[in-house]
């Protein structure tokens, strides 16, 4: 029995060192398939949340204007509508660092008879709060759209409305769609 047991251990130890060999060059190759799709997990510019507050930004005089801080916003961004008499300030908030070095486009765009840009901002993260933050005021009524650009890619947008204060009657409706339009045959057509 002694020989048996004896026999066994020689021939474990000269397996031992091919197993753990064998047992490595599976996992490295299980590894080198893995890795991959980590890296790719972390590369690119990250998504995040949009914002909003408001400010009656012509209701304060100059010095109020400046030194005003905005801190509180309502992170959401499906059915936003605001006031043409508002300041609408918002913040776009990373879900993680996009890089302080990192140039963004932001994009105001109204819908004539397709989204045109009316605006383009360029803009870098925020280091401590790794966010954007920009405003925007005395909006006509209308459908906007903002969008977060990087290197010409869309990483996100929203949109949003600007109504009157009394709402739309017949006659500021048929105001705001003539006098959007500066082609006559689209102008009159309505």
């Amino acid at each position: 029995m002694d020989e048996t047991l004896s026999k066994m251990r020689q021939n474990s130890s000269k397996l031992f060192p091919f197993k753990l060999l064998k047992f490595s060059q599976i996992s490295l190759k299980q590894i080198s398939y893995i890795l991959p799709f980590f890296l790719l997990i972390q590369c690119g510019v990250p998504k995040g949340e949009f914002g909003w507050t408001t400010t009656k930004m012509e209701e304060m005089d100059i010095l109020e204007q400046h030194i005003q801080t905005i801190t509180d916003y309502k992170m959401m961004r499906d059915d936003l509508i605001f006031s043409p008499t508002d300041t609408i300030h918002y913040v776009y908030q990373f879900s993680r660092n996009p890089g302080l070095e990192t140039d963004f486009h932001i994009s105001l765009n109204r819908y004539e008879l397709d989204f045109v840009e009316i605006d383009i901002k360029k803009k870098r993260a925020e280091p401590d709060t790794l966010a954007i933050r920009d405003e925007f005021s005395l909006l006509r009524t209308g459908e906007y759209l903002i969008k977060i650009v990087y290197e010409g890619d869309t990483v996100d947008e929203v949109k949003f409305r600007v109504l009157p204060d009394e709402g739309y009657t017949r006659e500021n409706l048929e105001q705001e769609l003539a006098g959007d339009q500066t082609d006559e045959i689209i102008k009159y057509s309505r």
